[in-house]
């Protein structure tokens, strides 16, 4: 994968998204409001399980680009 450059594009950009995933757990941003109410979007979603939805949909979109369009192996 790393001889191969949309793999490095690939692996690069899963990298990325762990630092920015990472980067809002630690700032608070997924935390609660100054009040302490969870910051609710939709109605029933939580900002942590937002971003974890977020996150896995990333990977998920990233991988399947990846594989049915960039797979050195066809």
């Amino acid at each position: 994968m790393m001889r191969h450059t949309p793999g490095k594009i690939y692996l690069i950009a899963l990298l990325l998204s762990i630092v920015v995933f990472i980067a809002l757990l630690v700032t608070g941003i997924t935390d609660a409001d100054e009040s302490g109410e969870p910051i609710i979007l939709f109605g029933w979603m939580t900002m942590p399980l937002f971003v974890g939805v977020l996150y896995v949909a990333f990977w998920l979109i990233a991988y399947l680009i990846y594989f049915f369009v960039f797979w050195p192996y066809k």
